[in-house]
């Protein structure tokens, strides 16, 4: 098969990394193109890795949409991109496009998107469509339209421009439909894939225990990661932590200094500051404590992980405030709130999940393998055992 792969990293580094954690999996057996038009993300590398199709970089800031190059208009950008993306896609002749989150967001893309479409539907007629879809995709902030008019929107946008849905989650975790009930007006197969992670890493060597504090690919966590780094220093002075050391983690796009800035509120206590690692998920698998923010990713690896966990949602996420309460209601994680939040409730929590079991669940985390299942089966029927329907 040949697969086309579209996500884009606007803000964060999520939806790029989940759908390159799926195109490498694919690619394992198929001809894989790789979307590629966000800021660079560091990731390790991979035995088979897809095909990139680059386009030029976009970002969105505080106005909306801005080209990474300096002195580009995000317009110039823009129409440069889907031209690009259309002849790329016309010479590819996919069998599938696996679209990332589009149309339940990301609509300011949506011209390269149309083009994409209509480019694989002209090039390969049998083509077929795949919405991809996270664990939760409530309405953000970037969707500025009344709640029942992006309902309407992105329904009308599946019917006429997609063949299936695919959900990176398990359904006993979270369904589509629990909070978008419009799903029931589309006629398309909706399919739960598990969760989508990479295989469990050997954690590093450690002379010490250790815990892990990150905030993902997140651009804005500064004030959580000193109020997470001012919680530790005081347990640690208390006695409370015995040897472990402390290893922080930041955003891939956090302000230059921000490095600098955390090494100073540590200074005296056993934090290390490590930078943004593509390695972090060895570091996970070794640490006895995780303290985070509750994206997918995130979630994801400590799900595989199975390490005890504090996460502090970030408010300017949609998403992250539901996820991280059904992890807290399924005892796998404990939920602190505020943006930042306050050092006593993170030194409180901290404690908290240390004293209590180490996280255990049934949940499936092999959604990479799900989806290459699903695409090289047959879709409307529901007989290949990858299928987790939520509809005959």
């Amino acid at each position: 098969m040949r697969i086309v792969c579209h996500a884009q990293a606007l803000q964060g580094v999520g939806h790029w990394v989940r759908m390159q954690t799926i195109a490498r999996g694919l690619a394992e057996r198929h001809e894989v193109h790789l979307v590629d038009g966000g800021r660079p993300v560091p990731r390790p590398a991979a035995a088979r890795e897809p095909r990139p199709i680059r386009l030029p970089a976009l970002a969105r800031g505080e106005g909306g949409l801005r080209a990474v190059a300096p002195d580009a208009p995000a317009g110039a950008v823009l129409a440069a991109r889907a031209a690009g993306l259309a002849d790329a896609v016309g010479r590819i002749r996919p069998d599938a496009v696996l679209i990332d989150h589009w149309p339940f967001g990301k609509w300011e893309l949506e011209p390269e998107i149309d083009g994409m479409i209509a480019a694989a539907r002209r090039a390969a007629p049998g083509a077929r469509i795949v919405c991809s879809l996270r664990d939760l995709v409530p309405q953000t902030r970037h969707e500025a339209v009344p709640p029942d008019a992006w309902a309407g929107r992105v329904c009308a946008l599946l019917r006429t421009r997609c063949d299936a849905v695919v959900v990176h989650a398990d359904p006993a975790f979270v369904r589509l439909d629990e909070y978008f009930p419009a799903l029931a007006t589309v006629a398309l197969p909706v399919r739960y894939t598990g969760f989508v992670v990479p295989p469990a890493a050997p954690p590093p060597p450690a002379a010490r225990p250790y815990a892990v504090l990150s905030c993902g690919g997140g651009a804005r966590s500064g004030a959580f990661l000193r109020a997470a780094i001012e919680a530790f220093r005081s347990l640690h002075a208390r006695g409370v932590l015995g040897r472990t050391e402390l290893r922080v983690f930041p955003g891939a796009w956090g302000p230059p200094d921000e490095p600098a800035a955390l090494r100073a509120a540590a200074a005296g206590a056993p934090v290390h500051v490590e930078g943004f690692s593509p390695e972090f998920p060895r570091w996970l698998a070794g640490a006895v404590l995780s303290i985070g923010r509750a994206g997918y990713n995130t979630a994801a690896q400590l799900l595989r992980a199975r390490v005890r966990a504090v996460v502090v949602p970030d408010a300017g996420m949609s998403d992250q405030g539901p996820r991280a309460r059904r992890l807290a209601a399924r005892g796998l994680a404990t939920v602190v709130e505020g943006d930042p939040p306050r050092a006593d409730d993170l030194a409180a929590a901290i404690r908290a999940a240390l004293a209590g079991p180490a996280p255990r669940h049934a949940l499936d985390l092999d959604g990479v393998a799900a989806t290459r299942a699903l695409l090289e089966g047959p879709w409307r029927s529901t007989a290949t055992s990858a299928s987790r329907s939520t509809r005959p």
